[in-house]
């Protein structure tokens, strides 16, 4: 059986058709797999679009599996696929209830959806900080608009500072509880925010239901954590769910700095007026505070994705190419270093990645869209792969541990490749990750939070604090004004990203 989840987010309070075809043919191989005998389930709530709710999305493909087996019978296995959204549903599936998929092939991946926010959030403060800011426009005066974006890249991680233009455009909005004009950003080069499209509530109900702080406290409130409040909590003495958005300690572009890409007087006017969001995500001045009972549940339900419990699902990767919106036809947000992030939580938990394959390719972000038939054929060569797998470890009997028989049965040819931009056939695999890296369609970049100092997982949502230090900041160092500017910013101390995050279990 294969399982097709829908992309994107949202938390509508209605249902929907799914938004995925078991007929598609130009983003899965959905249309290959029925006609080759597979029964290829859909559903609007395993559509990230329509249903923000890892748990409950996780527990309606329980219900469907029983229904399918209880009208057809024993289902021999049950691989997924998927991009984007559709790879958080698969990734978040096999975190909360490992086994419910045999097998999953994310394209466009994302760990999950709980610390995809993690940039969502950041790309939100930073884009209004640039946009906002008297003084960091000051220290811009002067220098050309490449210049200014050479920075704004170079703090926010990516390869341009169109990355979390995306964000903002696409996705940051969806933390609002209440009904709101969206806000975006219709200029590249100045990053100017203005109001982007009509009223609306990310609830899809009418105005008058939804929550307003003055005149509708006890109205529907539209945001992810509301739409699974029976799994956040809700924050005490309020009628909110708890929130998981948090950049206390957070110094942001620390990376950049010590690079030199931006000036000591940049890096600290930076953190001085960052500021963050309040539960309702209005921008405050002061850093937004998550709920810890809050960041408790995601962890310990598995909405953020547990490398333990991932290490027992083969996992196929196909990663394109989408780190920019300069590339036409672009979204901007799915980025190559997602994979890696992946990557990385399956190596700390396991001290291996044995069940993750990765197939990197571009310029385009779903293989079957490309025009090039190397790369549009590997999603049918990745389907058969995966049955192959599951196939070889459905026949093993014997008592050897599942993540065990996922390395015995991997198929010979499941392994990592890139597909280089100077191959114009796209016909040779390369082996070598350090050749694959060298192609800029390839190389894996990084996260605003990556650059302040966090880990490649980007699994730690809140981080425990330690003193600051001066010596961190050599060799270019801070003057003493800076120095005690910067600890007024961090009066509880910085970042200690070498410890676990404020409620995370290992």
């Amino acid at each position: 059986m294969l399982y097709a989840f829908g992309a994107s987010s949202g938390q509508p309070r209605q249902q929907f058709h799914s938004e995925v075809s078991w007929a598609d043919v130009g983003v899965t191989t959905n249309a290959v797999a029925l006609g080759r005998g597979f029964l290829v389930a859909v559903n609007s709530l395993t559509d990230s679009l329509y249903n923000s709710n890892r748990v409950l999305m996780t527990e309606t493909v329980m219900m469907m599996k029983e229904k399918i087996i209880d009208t057809y019978g024993e289902v021999r296995y049950v691989m997924g696929n998927g991009c984007s959204g559709g790879s958080i549903g698969q990734l978040t599936a096999a975190s909360i209830f490992p086994g419910l998929l045999d097998g999953i092939q994310p394209t466009c991946t994302y760990p999950d959806a709980e610390t995809t926010g993690i940039e969502v959030g950041d790309c939100a403060v930073l884009v209004r900080f640039y946009a906002s800011s008297s003084t960091w426009a000051t220290l811009m005066n002067g220098k050309t608009v490449d210049e200014v974006n050479a920075k704004k890249a170079a703090i926010n991680g990516h390869v341009d500072q169109t990355g979390c233009h995306a964000w903002v455009n696409l996705f940051s909005n969806l933390g609002r509880p209440g009904n709101y004009t969206p806000m975006g950003v219709l200029d590249d080069n100045t990053g100017q925010i203005v109001p982007v499209g009509a009223p609306r509530n990310n609830c899809a109900l009418p105005a008058s239901m939804v929550y307003n702080p003055v005149t509708k406290p006890d109205g529907v409130r539209c945001t992810g954590p509301d739409h699974a409040v029976a799994i956040y909590g809700k924050a005490k003495g309020t009628n909110r769910a708890n929130t998981t958005t948090d950049n206390v300690g957070v110094q942001y572009g620390l990376k950049a700095f010590l690079s030199g890409a931006i000036t000591p007087e940049e890096f600290v006017v930076l953190n001085e007026n960052i500021g963050g969001v309040d539960a309702d995500s209005n921008p405050t001045t002061a850093r937004s505070h998550a709920d810890p009972d809050g960041l408790a549940a995601v962890y310990r339900a598995g909405i953020v994705s547990d490398g333990h419990h991932l290490a027992k699902t083969p996992i196929l990767d196909l990663r394109g190419y989408d780190d920019t919106k300069k590339v036409q036809g672009a979204f901007g947000i799915h980025h190559v270093w997602r994979s890696f992030a992946l990557r990385a939580r399956l190596d700390a938990a396991n001290g291996n990645h044995a069940n993750h394959v990765m197939w990197r390719y571009q310029p385009v972000l779903v293989a079957v869209q490309s025009p090039d038939p190397a790369t549009a054929s590997l999603a049918m060569q990745s389907f058969l792969m995966m049955d192959q797998w599951l196939s070889a470890m459905k026949a093993d009997a014997s008592s050897m541990a599942l993540e065990n028989k996922i390395a015995a049965h991997r198929p010979d040819a499941a392994f990592d490749f890139c597909n280089k931009l100077s191959d114009p056939t796209h016909s040779v695999r390369v082996t070598d990750s350090a050749i694959c890296d060298s192609d800029p369609l390839l190389k894996p970049h990084a996260s605003p939070r990556q650059i302040a100092g966090g880990p490649l997982a980007e699994n730690i949502l809140k981080c425990q604090l330690r003193p600051i230090n001066r010596a961190d900041y050599n060799p270019i160092g801070l003057s003493d004004d800076q120095f005690n500017r910067l600890n007024a910013v961090f009066p509880d101390g910085v970042c200690d990203f070498s410890r676990p995050g404020v409620g995370q279990q290992d």
